[in-house]
C-alpha cells in the first residue's frame, strides 16, 4: 500500500494532465457516447453522471464523495476537474486524501473543495456533512466505503438530485444487507441491488442506471424524473444482464 501511494504521488500529475478536457467536449456527445465514457471513474460512471446532469440541467453543482479514496480514481473527479463543480471528499485514509489534495491544488485552484479525514458511520454522517457544507444544496452523492454503504444512505438526511451507491451485484435477486461492524470488515459485506432499490423507494428515488458491470447503481429523486425525461430502469433488466 505504501509503495502504491508513493507511485501515485509521482504519476498522478501526468495522468490528470492527460485527462483534462473541456466542458464543451462533453456537451457535444450524444447520449450513447456519454453513457460509455470513462475518464477518471472505474468504468463508465463518468458518462452516466454527465448524461444525468445534462438531463437535469445542472450547470455547476456540488458533490459529496463518501469513501473518496485518493480523490482521483473517483466518481467525482471529473466533476471537479473538468466540469468545475465544488464539493467535499471524505475518506478515512489521510495519506490518500493528501494525494488528492495536492493534485487538486495543481489542477483545480479555483474550486471550493474540502478533503475530510473521517471514518464514516451511520451515526456521524449527517453531522460530518453539515459541519463542512452548511446549507449548501447538494446535487450528487457518491457512496463507496466497501462496507456499510446501505446503512450510510439509509441514515443520510440529505436529498441530493443523484445518488450512486456500490452494491454487491453478485447477490443477484436476493434481498441481502450484510451487517458490518464499524471496526471489522467481514469476508462478505455490502447489500444487493434489490435491497438498495427497495431503500431508494422509501427515500423517494428510482433506479435509472448502473455501470456496465452492475455494481454501481444510480438513483434519481422521483420529483425530478418527469421534467428531465429520465426513465426508470427496471431492476429485472439489470439482473438479467448481470
Amino acid at each position: 500500500m505504501a509503495f502504491t501511494t508513493r507511485i501515485k504521488q509521482f504519476i498522478y500529475p501526468l495522468y490528470i494532465y492527460w485527462k483534462l478536457t473541456t466542458k464543451q467536449k462533453f456537451q457535444n456527445l450524444d447520449v450513447i457516447a456519454l453513457n460509455n465514457l470513462k475518464i477518471f471513474s472505474n468504468r463508465n460512471e463518468d458518462g452516466i453522471i454527465l448524461s444525468l446532469i445534462k438531463a437535469l440541467e445542472i450547470e455547476k453543482g456540488f458533490f459529496v464523495d463518501i469513501g473518496s479514496n485518493d480523490c482521483i480514481n473517483s466518481n467525482c473527479a471529473n466533476l471537479a476537474l473538468n466540469i468545475n463543480w465544488n464539493g467535499i471528499f471524505i475518506d478515512a485514509d489521510e495519506k490518500l486524501l493528501k494525494i488528492g489534495e495536492r493534485n487538486y491544488k495543481l489542477f483545480a485552484k479555483n474550486r471550493n473543495l474540502k478533503f475530510i479525514k473521517s471514518f464514516v458511520t451511520k451515526e456521524n454522517i449527517n453531522q460530518l456533512i453539515t459541519d463542512n457544507i452548511g446549507n449548501t444544496t447538494i446535487d450528487f452523492v457518491s457512496i463507496d466505503i466497501d462496507g456499510n454503504d446501505y446503512e450510510i444512505w439509509k441514515a443520510l438526511d440529505l436529498k441530493p438530485k443523484i445518488v450512486v451507491v456500490e452494491n454487491k451485484i453478485e447477490y443477484g435477486r436476493y434481498d441481502i444487507v450484510v451487517p458490518v461492524n464499524d471496526t471489522f470488515l467481514p469476508s462478505y459485506w455490502g447489500a444487493s441491488i434489490l435491497s438498495f432499490t427497495k431503500l431508494s423507494e422509501v427515500k423517494g428515488y428510482s433506479l435509472v442506471a448502473t455501470n456496465n458491470a452492475g455494481f454501481n447503481a444510480f438513483y434519481v429523486r422521483n420529483d425530478l424524473l418527469q421534467s428531465a425525461n429520465i426513465k426508470i430502469l427496471p431492476l429485472k433488466e439489470v439482473l438479467n444482464n448481470s
